[in-house]
């Protein structure tokens, strides 16, 4: 079963599982202080493929839910492709496609989220 990962969180049920993946599979991106959440990504998830690379993500207040992100490298944009469910034992509950909601969006600065996964998988 291969995790996914992308990026519209807040459309999608908050849950306090982690994700089947071990947690040494995950390595943290970038922290924000202002709402208190880490965002993490899986090195092991990252897929290259000409100017475009895909990896998997969570956070620290979603862990339930893994998002497959979709970085064109040369364009330094990011967009969410899906995003994997999982319930409060760990087990996989349902996929969403995202690719047709999410357009991709521009990097943040130096230290976000964005520009550091970006950063990470190019």
């Amino acid at each position: 079963m291969g995790l996914k990962a992308t990026g519209l969180m807040a459309a999608v049920l908050c849950l306090a599982a982690e994700p089947s993946l071990a947690q040494s599979d995950w390595t943290a991106i970038a922290h924000d202080s202002g709402v208190d959440v880490t965002f993490y990504y899986s090195p092991g998830s990252v897929q290259r493929n000409g100017g475009y690379s895909t990896a998997n993500w969570h956070d620290s207040r979603n862990p339930g839910l893994v998002f497959l992100a979709q970085a064109n490298c040369s364009a330094r944009t990011l967009q969410s492709l899906s995003v994997d469910e999982y319930d409060a034992n760990g087990a996989f509950k349902q996929r969403v496609d995202l690719s047709s909601q999410s357009t991709p969006q521009q990097l943040g600065p130096p230290g976000t989220f964005g520009y550091n996964l970006v950063q990470a998988i190019c």
